[in-house]
């Protein structure tokens, strides 16, 4: 394999195995794949992980040495990190020193995991170069075995299944963004990014731009930064409701609660690619801000929202949809309510 090129093999559409990245040349092939998290066993490189973290990767790192095969704790605890990570949409790649045994190591265990049973493991490992190496390493596979048995109620899959899928629904929202981002482009200082002068007010969104924000933070965010958030963003929730009881609402904001934006860390939004429409809209003229939203942009974002919930719910929503506080999105916390509306839809 060339320095300057680097040659994931696939086993899914989320999944990928091979040897470590040994340049940023490499790397940059990584992302240019879609890879966003790594699952790093290598024990004899000590500085690789910080490595691949610096270029923006998501890492779990669990060193082991050469050709030796991890405890079963610790294994359970990369493999659940593993399942999280593609079940957020996230392409996860898995490697070693040289991608084969500890590498393979893993992946049967992973197989295993996902229900496939040793059999049809083995028949999805057969054609790969990553697969257990030595004795060691296929007992821990079949002590693994023991405590996560073939499926039989359904078909054993790897593919994390999405009841819905989401992109048409994003394809249209992120024309809306780039819409936005086009009638605000002689704004040079964007908040958000240059400064934080929006950040303390208090905006609630869609159902389209709920899920699209959800989703943002689940790919875009390590699994520790996303629990960080969602801590920050139930805080600002209650002091929010809190401070809304006692001021008014025209003179209120999120200052009034001493909370700021949870998405906001140093001055800066972490989510800035994706940040609502009303962030993007902070230095345009009000006037020309309020018609465009009125005429274009609502009307457009309750359209995509009906439709969402339609694919959701299977059914025609009963009367408008409720917009959710950012805080409420950020923590998760609207997802009751949209279960409660689509419960007492049925």
């Amino acid at each position: 394999m060339s320095r300057s090129a680097y040659s994931a093999t696939w086993v899914t559409d989320q999944l990928a195995v091979g040897a470590a990245p040994m340049s940023y040349e490499q790397l940059d092939c990584l992302r240019a794949e879609g890879i966003g998290a790594i699952l790093n066993l290598c024990g004899e490189f000590c500085d690789l992980h910080d490595i691949e973290c610096a270029a923006g990767f998501e890492v779990y790192h669990m060193p082991l040495a050469d050709e030796e095969a991890p405890e079963l704790a610790e294994l359970e605890k990369a493999l659940a990190w593993l399942d999280e990570a593609i079940y957020l949409g996230k392409k996860v790649l898995i490697h070693c020193r040289h991608g084969i045994g500890r590498t393979g190591t893993v992946l049967n265990a992973y197989l295993l995991r996902r229900g496939l049973g040793h059999r049809l493991a083995w028949f999805k490992l057969r054609t790969l170069r990553s697969k257990p190496a030595n004795f060691s390493q296929w007992w821990t596979i079949r002590k693994y075995g023991k405590q996560s048995p073939k499926l039989t109620v359904r078909e054993p899959s790897l593919e994390m299944h999405k009841a819905v899928d989401l992109s048409p629904f994003f394809r249209d929202y992120e024309a809306l963004q780039a819409r936005v981002d086009d009638e605000t482009r002689d704004i040079a200082s964007k908040c958000g990014r240059d400064h934080d002068k929006c950040c303390s007010t208090p905006i609630k969104l869609s159902m389209i731009e709920a899920v699209y924000l959800t989703q943002r933070m689940n790919v875009g965010l390590t699994s520790e930064k996303r629990l960080e958030v969602i801590a920050r963003a139930v805080e600002t929730a209650r002091r929010e409701r809190l401070a809304d009881s006692q001021v008014s609402a025209e003179a209120y904001c999120l200052s009034d609660a001493s909370a700021r934006c949870p998405l906001l860390e140093n001055g800066k939004c972490i989510l800035f690619a994706g940040r609502p429409l009303r962030c993007r809209f902070f230095g345009l003229d009000e006037e020309r801000a309020g018609g465009l939203w009125e005429t274009a942009l609502d009307p457009a974002l309750g359209n995509l929202s009906l439709e969402l919930w339609l694919a959701f719910a299977g059914g025609i929503a009963r009367g408008s949809l409720p917009l959710f506080a950012l805080a409420d999105v950020v923590s998760g916390k609207y997802v009751q309510t949209l279960f409660h509306l689509m419960v007492r839809s049925q």
